[in-house]
């Protein structure tokens, strides 16, 4: 089924951690799903609906963005995220928070991918920067580092820019890819500015969650228990 440029916007979520540490400790990998437990009460979002979660620390301003799926209620405790594959617990467990040049922001917008050849596809941006956009979500299967490709949003609102002009893809992993936009064109630089202060004015109102003090202490982990999860994602069984 092809994706609907119209979609609902994905819920937006800040979850602020002291630490790496910290992060690495709630992250919880059950059938090739990374579980994110966030704690508030108050938080009412169905299951299966979209959030996208920016991870922020009080060591560092670094951020990671990650679009989640609201997986199982803990009743009068919380929400369980799941991503849809073990690659971001990998990324922090192994890797950690590598620096970046400049801020990136979670985005939920679907982008028209036109190909050299002419072959056009829908893809979905995860993330933005000034200087370029993290894509997922019906890639082309030949997508390679150094293609070049133009992008476009598939459905603009009033006062965006349509055009994000060329990009140069830079990286393909687990079906997702890094591309770097064009910045010596005026016009494809002005409207990735543009794209990029209207998609980080969103995530102020964003609802934040702190990491809760007493957890991840001696007597350990905080968290509910964990639900399990079918592999296709259809259903989730407690523990």
């Amino acid at each position: 089924m092809a994706a609907d440029p119209r979609s609902p916007k994905a819920a937006l979520l800040r979850l602020r951690f002291q630490s790496l540490e910290q992060l690495r400790k709630h992250l919880h990998v059950v059938d090739n799903a990374t579980l994110l437990f966030i704690r508030d009460p108050g938080l009412d979002l169905p299951g299966g609906s979209t959030a996208l979660l920016e991870i922020a620390f009080d060591t560092t301003e670094e951020t990671r963005s990650v679009r989640t799926t609201v997986l199982a209620r803990a009743e009068g405790l919380g929400l369980w995220l799941a991503m849809p594959n073990a690659r971001f617990a990998r990324d922090m467990k192994e890797r950690g928070l590598m620096q970046r040049k400049g801020r990136r922001v979670g985005t939920d917008r679907f982008l028209r991918l036109t190909r050299e050849g002419g072959s056009e596809h829908m893809v979905l941006m995860l993330d933005l920067s000034l200087a370029g956009v993290r894509i997922g979500g019906g890639l082309p299967a030949s997508l390679s580092p150094g293609q070049t490709i133009n992008l476009r949003l598939a459905s603009a609102e009033p006062g965006e820019p349509v055009e994000l002009g060329r990009g140069r893809v830079t990286w393909v992993e687990a079906g997702e890819a890094g591309v770097a936009l064009d910045r010596s064109d005026p016009a494809a630089r002005a409207a990735g500015a543009k794209l990029f202060q209207a998609a980080e004015a969103r995530w102020r109102s964003a609802r934040e969650v702190r990491h809760l003090d007493a957890c991840c202490k001696p007597g350990g982990l905080m968290d509910p228990p964990v639900p399990r999860v079918r592999v296709d994602g259809k259903k989730v069984a407690s523990t």
